[in-house]
């Protein structure tokens, strides 16, 4: 006598009715665990950089991490700006001088412009300090540059 023929046993209709359902199990088990939060799991070699303000949950902290973000980018300018200045023959660093603080009278009338579209909105903070930062990050870029030719004398 067959499993299937003992009572209580499983007719041959029941069978792949159970079959399914405990891989309908399995599957749900399965996906379970891989929905784990991302920090506990465990970070590929080539993941890209974490993002700064990507924690910030509320707009004013945005705006916050937006503004700590571009004053180190700042930091970072005067940095550069501080390298290449004593660089420079008396001259070349008057010209300096003069297109930095016009590059900054630029750079500052140029964000205004750019948050004026979210002006009295929450997130205006956000885009004028993001538009300050990239356009910092770039002006770092190209005075560094400008060390760089100068190191290749």
């Amino acid at each position: 006598m067959g499993d299937c023929d003992k009572p209580g046993s499983l007719s041959d209709n029941a069978k792949p009715a159970k079959i399914m359902t405990h891989l309908a199990f399995l599957l749900l088990v399965a996906s379970l665990a891989f929905q784990t939060p991302t920090q506990q799991r465990a970070k590929p070699a080539t993941q890209a950089p974490k993002q700064p303000c990507a924690e910030a949950q509320s707009q004013n902290e945005m705006n916050q991490c937006a503004f700590e973000e571009y004053k180190k980018a700042d930091a970072e300018l005067n940095r550069a700006y501080q390298q290449l200045l004593p660089k420079l023959e008396a001259a070349h660093q008057e010209k300096l001088k003069v297109a930095q603080r016009a590059w900054i009278t630029f750079r500052d009338a140029d964000c205004e412009y750019e948050a004026f579209a979210f002006e009295g909105g929450s997130m205006q903070p956000l885009i004028r300090y993001s538009c300050l930062e990239t356009a910092t990050k770039a002006r770092t870029a190209q005075l560094r540059g400008f060390l760089k030719d100068l190191s290749g004398r």
